[in-house]
């Protein structure tokens, strides 16, 4: 099986305990523990202050040079590992935008192992709407597998209801389910691709 060791860090003002929820939900799904780090503050030079929002390109370079230093907070689903964990994603509240896009709900660089997860526009208060927390961490978790799946390689699902399914609107994340389709699991858990 391949290494599917993963932490969550938290970004700027992240609710803590959203992230553990999240993380307790992913460790259900990959069936592995997840790590919950600490902290990294609001990447400051990442901001654009025009648009209001923050690249991430940027926030990812600037979480690159300071994962190492970072302490275990908490593991859920099992025990530590000893060695650091070989997928990254950051969780963050901000509102984050890539070149050439206006918005990205998440982000990942494959080739260094790190993906970030906004939870901005997954809230319901975004859209001037009633909260609905449930509505909320589900929305969070699904979008965390699917930067998992993304990190180990696996390309968008034919399948609206796994968690690999395109992501091109906030319909696209409630009509998923907080799992892998047979086909993905199968990829990311034995690490074999269709060619």
């Amino acid at each position: 099986m391949p290494d599917l060791r993963v932490a969550l860090v938290p970004v700027g003002k992240m609710d803590g305990a959203e992230v553990e929820e999240a993380a307790a939900r992913v460790s259900k799904v990959i069936r592995g523990a997840v790590e919950v780090r600490e902290p990294l503050p609001h990447p400051k030079s990442a901001e654009d202050a025009t648009r209001g929002q923050y690249g991430t390109p940027a926030v990812l370079a600037e979480a690159r040079g300071a994962l190492q230093r970072l302490g275990l907070r908490k593991t859920v689903g099992g025990a530590a590992a000893a060695a650091a964990p070989a997928l990254t994603v950051l969780v963050t509240d901000l509102d984050l935008y890539a070149p050439a896009r206006d918005w990205v709900l998440a982000e990942t660089d494959a080739a260094r192992r790190i993906s970030i997860v906004s939870v901005r526009r997954l809230r319901e208060a975004f859209y001037r709407r009633k909260a609905d927390p449930g509505k909320q961490r589900a929305r969070l978790a699904k979008e965390i597998l699917r930067a998992v799946g993304r990190l180990r390689g696996l390309p968008d699902c034919g399948d609206p209801a796994c968690a690999m399914a395109a992501t091109l609107s906030l319909a696209d994340v409630d009509r998923k389910g907080e799992r892998y389709c047979a086909g993905c699991w199968k990829r990311l858990s034995t690490g074999a691709m269709r060619i």
